[in-house]
Formats: C-alpha cells, structure tokens, sequence
C-alpha cells in the first residue's frame, strides 16, 4: 500500500515537472501574409515567464512595421536580426509599443513577444494583437521627419569618432524619431549587432553604444 502510494506521489510530481517546463518554453510560428497583402494582425496570449518568436523571412532593404497591443497594459516586443542569439534591432521594454524599420539583413527576422515585471512575476496570462507589416516600396516615415538628416550625419560621425571606422564604410539602418530625441541605428562593418546613437535635431548627439555584446564587437 505505502509502495502504491510512494509511486503515485512520484508520478504525480513527475507529470507537474513537465507541465512546468512545457511552460517554460519559448513558442514559435512561422508568419506569412495572404496573396497581395502587405500585412497581417495576430492575436495571441502570453503567460508568465513564456515569450513568443513570430519569424517572417524579409530582404534587406525591405520595412517591417510591428505595433502590438491589447489590454491596459500590453506585453513587450523586441525585433531580432536573423541569426541573433539574443542581440536585438528594437527593444520594446525601454522603446515603446512601434517598430518601424529599414532591415540590413536577408533572411528570417524574429518578433519575440514577452512580459516583464508582476506580469511575468505572476505567472499572468495577457492577451494581444500583433499587427506586422512589410509595405511594398515603402520608406521609414521617421526618415522623412524634419531634422533627422542632420541627426544622421552627427550619429555617423559619433560612431565613426568612438568606433575608429571610416563614416563612408557605415550604413544607417534605422532611424526612430521620439520626445527624447532622434535614435539612429547604425551597423559597422564586421560588427555583429548596430550601434545605437541618441541624437536632437538640433545635430547634438547624446550617446553612443554598441547594442550587442561586448565581446563581439
């Protein structure tokens, strides 16, 4: 009886171990858009510590436009390059709920969606939308924003003064215009994630930092 009892308890607590890890794991799904469409809207849930990696295949000089949304308060998107090991072009945590970019990168672009703090923490389960679009020869509106080509110039010359590489070797793969001032993403050749350079209209650049790990510059 004690035996019966010992080998129930076990199952039980192995079953629970599995539920545990099954939940843990991140989920995938391969995107793509209907016959002449340019986008598509997701919906989806996220619990706990569980994030999402929405993968869609784009071209380098393509944009990819992603906005998420939902409850009060929405889960988090970052925006991984193909390849990346964790490394991202868009963090949302720290940069909002809108993403909009010109890819430097052929091939399969990931848009992982997570939770962050009591969220997380809880174990809560929130819903979403996640709207991804790719528009046919369309160009960042932020890069048509007053004042960013001045930006431009003060990030490429900030990032070739901290980088020792030549401006003209540089390529601007991003721009996204906010309150805090105009943020520029630049790759670097050789390097394995952009720079990201926070410059003012105005041409003042306020930081410069390498946006993937140091180790791999």
């Amino acid at each position: 009886m004690h035996k019966i009892k010992i080998s129930f308890i076990v199952l039980i607590t192995f079953i629970a171990y599995i539920a545990f890890m099954t939940g843990a794991e991140a989920g995938s799904k391969t995107v793509s858009f209907g016959k002449g469409k340019t986008s598509t809207t997701l919906s989806g849930k996220i619990k706990g510590h569980d994030d999402m990696d929405y993968l869609i295949r784009a071209s380098a000089g393509q944009t990819l436009i992603v906005d998420i949304s939902g409850s009060k308060f929405p889960p988090y998107f970052n925006v991984l390059p193909p390849g990346s090991t964790g490394e991202a072009v868009f963090v949302g945590s720290t940069s909002g709920d809108h993403y909009e970019g010109v890819l430097d990168k052929d091939g399969d672009w990931a848009i992982r969606v997570y939770q962050m703090g009591n969220a997380k923490d809880s174990n809560k389960t929130t819903s979403y939308k996640l709207k991804i679009s790719i528009p046919a020869n369309a160009k960042s509106s932020a890069a048509s924003s007053s004042g960013t080509s001045v930006a431009e110039k003060a990030c490429l010359a900030a990032v070739a003064k901290t980088t020792t590489v030549d401006s003209h070797k540089l390529k601007v793969v991003d721009m996204m215009d906010a309150q805090s001032g105009i943020t520029v993403m630049i790759a670097v050749p050789d390097a394995t994630a952009p720079w990201k350079c926070l410059s003012g209209k105005n041409g003042k650049v306020d930081g410069v930092e390498f946006t993937g790990s140091e180790g791999k510059l």
